[in-house]
């Protein structure tokens, strides 16, 4: 599969997510950690039920796991339209372990969901012990639903373990539209960079 055709296949099938994502060295250091704030499902206003149901979710993730062995919990409440889903996982427990340390981590990467994300429907927090993400569960249905209903077939050529790539996922228009745009601008800079490559070899196989 050239280059170009893998661009243009990325600028259609990327998925509906901004991002603002930051490495940290350290969870306490000067740079926020790992995080991610979904922007597909919309924000929530503020004193809003969405923002209590997180409220008690970010008490009931770490509750669920201290009161558990497991290293990973999944907590949903509320009812659709409100209904809020959200799941963490303590990468350094093991069966055994002492759950305060994790709970605590999970607890910490929850408030950081809410203040580097806020009022974003959609919000993951990566401290690298551990992780928690939420997101509103009714809408996420809905988009479940749609891309079972929604059938979009792009055509890949010269790869013969790609025939068809059924069921892409649809995007919102302004996001579809930035991210075919990013498509084309790599494909300008390639067809750019191969010109002025041609460009240089012109006078090589002059002399």
């Amino acid at each position: 599969m050239t280059p170009v055709v893998v661009l243009l296949v990325l600028a259609l099938v990327a998925p509906p997510l901004v991002a603002a994502v930051t490495d940290a060295v350290d969870d306490d250091g000067p740079r926020p950690p790992l995080h991610l704030c979904g922007t597909a499902q919309g924000m929530y206003a503020p004193n809003s039920s969405y923002e209590a149901n997180l409220r008690y979710l970010a008490a009931a993730l770490p509750a669920k796991v201290t009161a558990s062995s497991s290293s990973s919990a999944d907590v949903g409440v509320a009812e659709p339209p409100e209904k809020v889903y959200a799941s963490a996982f303590c990468s350094s427990r093991h069966p055994g372990d002492n759950s305060s340390g994790c709970a605590a981590c999970l607890a910490k990467a929850f408030r950081y969901a809410q203040l580097l994300c806020p009022y974003h429907r959609h919000a993951m927090v990566d401290l690298r012990a551990c992780r928690v993400s939420y997101h509103d569960a009714y809408r996420m249905e809905q988009d479940v639903a749609a891309i079972a209903t929604v059938h979009v077939d792009v055509v890949v050529y010269e790869d013969t373990s790609f025939r068809w790539l059924n069921y892409v996922l649809p995007l919102p228009f302004p996001t579809m539209l930035v991210f075919q745009v990013m498509g084309f601008a790599c494909l300008l800079f390639m067809l750019l960079q191969e010109w002025r490559d041609s460009k240089r070899r012109v006078p090589a196989n002059l002399q």
